[in-house]
């Protein structure tokens, strides 16, 4: 994984678009996270979680009390993988991304002149929404996952985006005006790639939950165990989300 990683710092081409930045309010609250950063965590921490388990990584988080698992899609060829979930709380459909998790991961993923993951992942889209007909979807992913969700979200009406340390294997084709969220840690690796290029239309937030180096800090696990615990500052299902996987809630409301 780290190989993989450096090697992609060497190879990426990006494209998109840049995005404005907006003013950060509420700084002073006790927990120290100003508001913006509250709100975004109190939006993704599950979308996080979900990003986390996608991985064949031991870790998981206990997600059952929110998500139903309805289908996982695979394609070993090309090293592929997503699942679609079911929010229990209000019906949403959810489609989340893995990101590399191997060699050919990148092969496939992160290849600056073939990104055959991409043209997979909206033949996956375009299947679960014939069956499924859902008029709107909610895709995530880490990483190359990241990338993925934010790439379906460009060219597919309808879809919202969360991208965890996202990888910028986008294409823009169609532009799309969706609601796209882009949640970095501020030291991880993928940042420097993103710096070479632009980014899409959509919310960025660049946060720092953790300390480390380049790459502990592109790790999945830490990203949403830290947007879980600010998100439970305001969001009674991440909190109760905390006391179901025994993790202790760090911050007074």
């Amino acid at each position: 994984m780290r190989n993989i990683l450096i090697l992609f710092i060497f190879s990426v081409f990006v494209s998109g678009c840049c995005s404005s930045k907006i003013e950060l309010t509420g700084c002073k609250h006790s927990s120290g996270w100003c508001n913006e950063i509250r709100d975004i965590s109190s939006e993704s921490w599950k979308y996080a979680q979900l990003s986390k388990n996608v991985y064949k990584d031991d870790y998981k988080f206990d997600v059952s009390a929110f998500f139903e698992s309805l289908e996982v899609f695979s394609n070993d060829k090309i090293d592929y993988y997503s699942e679609l979930f079911k929010d229990k709380s209000n019906g949403d459909l959810v489609l989340v991304f893995r990101g590399t998790d191997s060699f050919e991961d990148f092969r496939t993923g992160n290849n600056p002149f073939k990104q055959r993951q991409n043209d997979y992942a909206l033949k996956i889209f375009d299947e679960i929404r014939n069956k499924y007909g859902s008029e709107n979807y909610i895709v995530a992913g880490h990483s190359l996952g990241g990338g993925i969700s934010i790439h379906v979200s460009l060219n597919r009406e309808n879809v919202v985006a969360f991208s965890f340390n996202g990888s910028p294997v986008f294409r823009n084709k169609k532009n799309f005006k969706n609601k796209r969220y882009s949640i970095v840690e501020n030291g991880e690796i993928l940042k420097i790639v993103r710096l070479l290029g632009k980014e899409a239309n959509q919310l960025y937030t660049s946060i720092g939950c953790s300390k480390g180096n380049l790459i502990s800090q592109h790790d999945m696990k830490s990203l949403a165990l830290c947007l879980t615990q600010i998100g439970a500052i305001k969001n009674h299902q991440a909190r109760e989300s905390l006391k179901t996987n025994n993790i202790d809630f760090k911050y007074k409301k």
